[in-house]
């Protein structure tokens, strides 16, 4: 089968010939149909996981997709030949990902039948990012009317917090680098500012004098993310996806400070699935590839040049 992997930690990704996998025991096959793009992806590629969970070598990389069961190992229960899933597919061995014509995965990951009218390359694009931005509001736990900064919201956990958010009545607040306002106003983002603006800060103390309620911020780290925290009102709530918060920092401002650490959950899917089938989730795929090209995707996403979502058409 045809897979894009690695031979070494921090190889370079190129197109492979390997065999079509087996389902064991609990395990189902699905014939891949998309896989969605994720900095993850490269951070596996550049080791993150080294030493904390087994790997295999050649390493197929890609954590996120959405496909057809295809075959199904002894004992399984929740999923039968032909089901339409998507889900998160990192399991141990690291190395069995998305970016290939078929993967084998437990039925106990965070697995889910995909809901109706949602196909392959818009359901690739969700897990991650989407239970990403789900978990985030959950823990930060704002109420309708009240304001949530988000910073770097024309990603992909970005583009899924504003809408869920405003799903919830929250009233969002934007921030992105380059021209990103119109993309995010539809999303249900209530004003939007230019982070790169050297007004940007001055706007957003003008806008919200006694600060926000909560910022998310999924890019910053250091001084950059500190500067943040003067746009917080006391007593008010930080989130980073990205480890940037640390205790001294909250403590100096009064602030409650919330390292991000996803927990995938198929309740997380399903309430996903609940809010695309309600009509009020519009998943942010920008841009879709062929598979061949998921090396310039993912070190397009390495620099950070990606809007939305990227998916590989497989």
């Amino acid at each position: 089968m045809r897979a894009i992997a690695v031979s070494e930690f921090r190889g370079t990704p190129r197109m492979m010939d390997l065999p079509k996998p087996v389902p064991g025991p609990g395990e189902i096959l699905v014939h891949m149909g998309a896989a969605g793009v994720n900095p993850f992806d490269w951070k596996i590629i550049d080791g993150a996981l080294d030493g904390r969970r087994p790997h295999v070598f050649p390493l197929i990389v890609g954590v996120d997709g959405a496909g057809a069961v295809d075959a199904v190992g002894p004992g399984v229960t929740r999923f039968k030949v032909g089901d339409g899933v998507f889900g998160q597919f990192l399991h141990d061995p690291v190395g069995i990902g998305t970016y290939a014509e078929f993967a084998v995965v437990p039925e106990s990951n965070t697995i889910a039948v995909r809901p109706r009218g949602m196909y392959n390359d818009p359901a690739a694009a969700v897990p991650m990012p989407g239970m990403t931005a789900l978990q985030t509001l959950d823990e930060i736990g704002l109420g309708k009317r009240q304001a949530l900064l988000i910073v770097g919201a024309s990603g992909g956990v970005g583009s899924f917090a504003v809408q869920l958010a405003a799903n919830q009545g929250i009233n969002v607040i934007a921030t992105s680098r380059g021209p990103n306002r119109d993309y995010l106003l539809k999303f249900g983002a209530m004003r939007f500012y230019d982070l790169t603006s050297e007004s940007f800060h001055a706007d957003v103390k003008a806008a919200y004098p006694d600060g926000v309620d909560a910022i998310i911020d999924v890019v910053n780290r250091g001084p950059p993310f500190d500067t943040m925290l003067e746009l917080v009102r006391k007593g008010g709530t930080v989130a980073s996806t990205i480890g940037a918060v640390t205790p001294e920092a909250m403590a100096a401002r009064e602030l409650r400070g919330i390292n991000i650490d996803l927990q995938p959950k198929v309740e997380l899917l399903d309430r996903l699935s609940a809010e695309y089938s309600k009509g009020r989730l519009r998943i942010p795929v920008e841009q879709k590839v062929p598979l061949e090209s998921a090396p310039d995707a993912l070190e397009a996403s390495r620099q950070g040049k990606l809007r939305g979502k990227t998916v590989l058409a497989i």
